[in-house]
Parts: structure tokens; C-alpha cells; sequence
């Protein structure tokens, strides 16, 4: 239970603001992948994988999608394209927030490429020796908007195997231009 905790405490991550206040979510109808999107917005973004829900959230430019067992989330931001200044600019801001700071500092940092996504992938060690937490942060800008996506689980399995299966579930995201 404490690696379940630990892990929905750290995927929870600042966005910098939102593109408009009050606009919603449009979530998808049930049955389907799931779709979000922004009416300002330009994209849809659509996550096939049938196992994670849709998990409650207040905020009109986020949504978070969990799956208990083995435990998955993936959460996202959809922000202005102008907003995204790279990915080394944007893992050094990340770096500097108080998540990610000695116990939780992050390890095994690796940048790497995965179709169009730009993709921190890195490690937090869990309290008490219990595994690590391991994390993507994928970015992609797309049609005027900037997709920011954090999936992340958590265990005592090797890293690669971690790394392996959330890297499986960023290919399960698809980025869709809306229709004029």
C-alpha cells in the first residue's frame, strides 16, 4: 500500500496553467478509448489501453487515467504550444520542484525519443528499500498545443522491465487533429 501511495503522490505534477479558466474536459463516451481534449485546443488525445479508468480531477487542462493492479498512470496537460521550450528546459524546471528533491531525487535518467514524443525517463527510490517508482515524462507539440504526459508504476522489479511497460503504454496514446 505504501508503494501505491508513494506513487499517486508523485505522479502528481504542476501544470503551468491552464489554456482557459472554466473550460472542461471532454471526456469520451464510455465504451471506447479514452479521449480528452480542450474546446481551445486543436487536438484530441486518445488512450486505447481498455485496463486504466479515468481517475477524478478539478483541473480544465489535466486528466489522469490509473489502473490498480498492476498499478499504471498515465496523466496529461494539454498547454499552448508557446509554452513548451524543449525538453532539457523543460526537465530542468521539473528538476528544481521540491518532488523531486533528496530522498525522491530522481535516478537513472535517460532522454530518449519514442515516435514523436520527446521522453525524460527516470527512477525514484520508494521509502524503505521497497523498489522504485518509474516515470516518463513525454512531450510533444502538435497542431498548436503542447502535450505534456507523466506514466509512471511502481515495484520492486528491475527497471528496465518498468521502463519497458510504460514506454508500451506511451504507444498506446494517439495525438489526433481535430477535424475543421
Amino acid at each position: 500500500m505504501r508503494m501505491a501511495a508513494a506513487a499517486l503522490l508523485l505522479a502528481a505534477c504542476l501544470a503551468s496553467g491552464a489554456f482557459a479558466q472554466g473550460a472542461a474536459p471532454v471526456p469520451a463516451p464510455s465504451g471506447g478509448p479514452f479521449t480528452f481534449t480542450m474546446p481551445q485546443s486543436k487536438v484530441i488525445v486518445k488512450v486505447s489501453d481498455p485496463s486504466l479508468r479515468p481517475d477524478a480531477s478539478n483541473r480544465p487542462n489535466y486528466f489522469k487515467l490509473t489502473r490498480p493492479s498492476p498499478l499504471l498512470i498515465l496523466s496529461g496537460w494539454l498547454e499552448p504550444a508557446a509554452r513548451y521550450k524543449g525538453l532539457e528546459a523543460f526537465w530542468e524546471s521539473e528538476k528544481k520542484s521540491p518532488a523531486m528533491q533528496p530522498p525522491l531525487a530522481p535516478t537513472q535518467i535517460a532522454m530518449l525519443r519514442e515516435g514523436k514524443w520527446e521522453v525524460v525517463a527516470f527512477d525514484v527510490p520508494l521509502p524503505g528499500g521497497m523498489g522504485a517508482q518509474s516515470n516518463l515524462r513525454a512531450e510533444r507539440v502538435e497542431a498548436g498545443t503542447w502535450i505534456d504526459l507523466h506514466i509512471s508504476t511502481a515495484s520492486a522489479r528491475p527497471s528496465a522491465t518498468m521502463r519497458a511497460e510504460l514506454l508500451a503504454a506511451l504507444r498506446k496514446v494517439e495525438v489526433v487533429v481535430k477535424s475543421p
